[in-house]
């Protein structure tokens, strides 16, 4: 059995049309050839499709669930097609991008969202990391990275879109700020962990900020670092826009007299070896660089 789609278009026209002379119209054929194409395909199947001893021919029930299974097939073949036109318009079936879990992404919201309202068949991959963006470009598990400290700038584009500011904070009620000012130091929080976040992709090589003589608690996320914080479980650098409200209520005190704080550049990124979609440029074009 070697079932075409040109037969199995011909008996949905006949099918959705009612007759040989209207379907035959409608697919810009000649009547003899939708009649041979019909009679092959019933030959090939080994049952009948249509009942012809009437003065219309009609559906038989082997027919009718022909037409149903078939109608299956021809909407894989619809969207093969639009597939098809988008690989040759360069539009991403899927676009994977990464961001560093310090940037502010209310900055990158409105970006994705414009891409999905251009290209809403594009599959968007979106995911949060800590210090592993780099690494996640260069071996292909993204398409674009947001992220802090590029260093291997020949393998990889980037343009600056931003800086952000790293606070030392510890909770207010904290045992720390009940000692004298003059005794609250760096050297006397090492006793008290460090709230610090590993890297998504593991890597020991990969350190901001970290004081290898205090004892490190290491926590996947921004959020669960700020909470360990909030609860007075320890103390650490976290983006100033993440804790301006617990700023503000008291909740969090900003250690500025210790020194410590610390702004990173922000990068988007990009292979040089990958050609970017048409969705991937959009979102690149959507930040302005800046310089280093």
């Amino acid at each position: 059995m070697n079932i075409t789609l040109d037969q199995i278009e011909c008996f949905k026209a006949l099918a959705e049309a009612g007759s040989f002379t209207k379907a035959a119209e409608k697919l810009h054929r000649a009547k003899s050839a939708l009649i041979y194409s019909i009679d092959n395909l019933e030959e090939q199947l080994g049952y009948p499709l249509l009942d012809r001893s009437g003065y219309r021919s009609k559906l038989t029930p082997q027919g009718k669930d022909f037409l149903r299974c078939s109608a299956k097939v021809l909407s894989s073949v619809d969207d093969l097609k639009l597939q098809s036109s988008k690989i040759a318009s360069r539009v991403e079936m899927r676009l994977s991008l990464s961001c560093s879990g310090i940037y502010q992404t209310q900055r990158l919201y409105p970006v994705i969202k414009n891409a999905m309202s251009e290209f809403p068949s594009t599959q968007i991959i979106f995911e949060r990391e800590i210090l592993s963006g780099e690494k996640m470009l260069l071996r292909g598990l993204v398409d674009i990275a947001i992220f802090e400290m590029v260093h291997n700038k020949k393998d990889i584009e980037c343009k600056k879109i931003g800086e952000v500011e790293l606070i030392q904070v510890i909770a207010s009620k904290h045992h720390f700020l009940k000692l004298p000012k003059k005794e609250q130091k760096l050297q006397n929080l090492y006793h008290t962990p460090q709230i610090i976040q590993r890297s998504t992709i593991p890597d020991e090589d990969v350190r901001i900020g970290i004081h290898t003589d205090s004892l490190n608690w290491k926590v996947t996320d921004t959020l669960s670092k700020k909470e360990l914080i909030l609860n007075g479980l320890g103390w650490g650098r976290l983006p100033r826009h993440e804790v301006e409200r617990e700023l503000m209520s008291g909740k969090l005190k900003h250690l500025s007299h210790l020194n410590d704080d610390m702004t990173v550049d922000m990068f988007i990124c990009r292979s040089k070896d990958k050609a970017p979609g048409v969705v991937a440029k959009l979102i690149w074009d959507s930040f302005e660089g800046r310089k280093p």
